[in-house]
């Protein structure tokens, strides 16, 4: 049994050698046959395909085009060829840890038309983008050629498609806005030469424009067309109110007889503060003075602060009352915002500065630092867009200007000028005044419309009549004339040869 059990051993491991063998063999064969036809195996290595990692959601929450103010709604009107900041508020949902860096593409488009891209810095993306916080959002400087007319703007953000989110679908916003036509404003800076009779001194400047600049970031206009006028002298003390409405009088009296009331034309008197040797005249109180829907108006040059000394009383000019901080005169009733406050964020688009409505007072208040609100840049838009490409009206022939300052409903001096130009409809009923021209034998020759101007700052409330009269006969025949409120004569006949003070 031990002899037949090794011999069967044997065999079994001779049987498996020899099949090893074959098989073997039989690989050796099929490969050699497979290079001889060309085909090659060749074995790669396995490499782990990772899944796509999903690192929070970006999304575009909200496109604000500011140009002076704007609110979130992007309710307040764009001015044509004003330009415009374009802030791109995009978040950075449940990063998980992971800071994203990407960039905004904005792209526009016209009449379904493309008008042309243009792409920020990559920079780091918020977890929220906040109106308070310009540095939070993606700014844009848009082009000149997109601020007109109608234009959608379409902005996205990872546009490479370089981070994975959760949802690439909110990738991208898309808003249409449209800019208005405004007229351009005519602005004539008279240069005072300001005679002081207190301390004996004279201040005069070469006629220069510290204010247009920050209108045209403030107002609500693109282009500002500046004059400056020859120098006028006036002598006075303008520490005491009464002497600013002298001062404004005169000046009107200029802009009445060279431009006319209906024009939208801007006078604005600037009153030098230094002199050659460094003296100085104003230390507080009033500092200018501006009629109330009526072009004229005259402030102190304080340098820096003059600019926006001119705009609270330009603004004045196209007929805004006070906000309620400071405790002002005429204070606007209708005025939306407590303290005076601007009320939503502002940008000064000249130096990309963001102003807060918690710190930032309405220009027509008391209170600063200032700038405009969306109620005041609105009102603002109304009157330049009526006003800004008036003139006189297309009357020539001669004519009699008379301008007249009141106090206490008195008529204290006046002043007639014989002009033929261009001036109002005479024909145009503007207020309760009128004036009447007397004939010999006190017969009433005409009545005409007279138009009263107000002025009001603290402690100083100026009014003014001011009427173009037609001359109907020769002058010889005219023995005078007078004021009618609400048809009744409150002045008398009055002179017509002379100026009365």
């Amino acid at each position: 049994m031990g002899v037949r059990t090794t011999r069967l051993i044997a065999f079994v491991v001779l049987t498996l050698v020899i099949a090893a063998f074959v098989i073997i063999f039989s690989k050796r064969s099929a490969l050699a046959a497979n290079q001889a036809d060309g085909v090659y195996v060749a074995y790669m290595p396995i490499v782990p395909v990772r899944p796509e990692q999903k690192t929070g959601d970006l999304v575009i929450t909200h496109m604000g085009l500011y140009q002076s103010v704007q609110n979130q709604y992007n309710d307040v009107t764009l001015v044509a060829r004003k330009p415009a900041l374009l802030r791109v508020f995009v978040n950075s949902v449940n990063p998980g840890g992971t800071s994203h860096t990407s960039s905004v593409t904005v792209d526009a488009y016209r009449d379904g038309q493309f008008v042309g891209s243009i792409i920020s810095e990559p920079k780091p993306v918020p977890t929220l983008a906040i109106a308070g916080d310009i540095e939070s959002t993606f700014n844009f400087n848009l082009p000149d050629d997109w601020l007109k007319g109608k234009i959608t703007l379409i902005a996205r953000i990872d546009g490479f498609d370089e981070i994975g989110e959760e949802n690439e679908n909110n990738n991208a916003l898309e808003s249409k806005f449209v800019f208005r036509d405004v007229p351009a404003l005519d602005l004539t800076i008279v240069p005072i030469i300001y005679k002081d009779t207190v301390t004996g001194l004279t201040f005069q400047a070469a006629g220069h424009d510290p204010i247009s600049q920050w209108l045209l970031s403030a107002f609500p206009i693109s282009h500002i067309n500046v004059t400056i006028h020859d120098q006028v002298t006036f002598t006075g003390d303008l520490r005491r109110g009464e002497e600013w409405e002298r001062l404004l009088v005169e000046l009107t009296n200029i802009w009445a007889r060279e431009i006319g009331p209906e024009s939208g034309h801007i006078y604005y008197g600037l009153v030098p503060n230094s002199n050659p040797n460094g003296g100085s005249w104003f230390t507080g109180g009033t500092s200018g003075l501006g009629w109330i829907g009526q072009r004229v108006s005259v402030g102190v040059d304080f340098g820096e602060g003059a600019a926006t000394a001119a705009g609270h009383e330009i603004g004045h000019n196209f007929g805004r009352r006070h906000a309620p901080c400071g405790n002002p005169a005429g204070v606007d009733p209708h005025f939306p915002y407590p303290d005076g406050s601007i009320g939503v964020y502002g940008i000064d688009t000249s130096e990309e500065t963001l102003l807060s409505p918690k710190t930032t007072h309405d220009m027509m208040s008391y209170c600063g630092p200032e700038w405009v609100s969306d109620y005041t840049y609105e009102g603002l838009l109304v009157d330049q867009s009526l006003r800004g490409k008036q003139s006189a009206a297309n009357i020539t022939g001669d004519g009699l200007l008379v301008t007249a300052d009141l106090e206490a409903g008195e008529i204290v001096s006046y002043v007639t000028t014989v002009i033929n130009q261009p001036f109002y409809d005479a024909g145009k009923k503007r207020s309760n005044f009128e004036i009447q021209l007397i004939g010999q034998n006190d017969v009433i020759l005409g009545t005409y419309p007279a138009e009263l101007y107000r002025a009001e700052e603290l402690g100083v409330v100026a009014d003014m009549l001011i009427a173009y009269i037609p001359m109907p006969v020769a002058r010889e025949k005219i023995s005078g004339m007078q004021f009618l409120n609400d048809g009744v004569s409150f002045t008398g006949i009055l002179s017509l040869d002379k100026n009365q003070d």
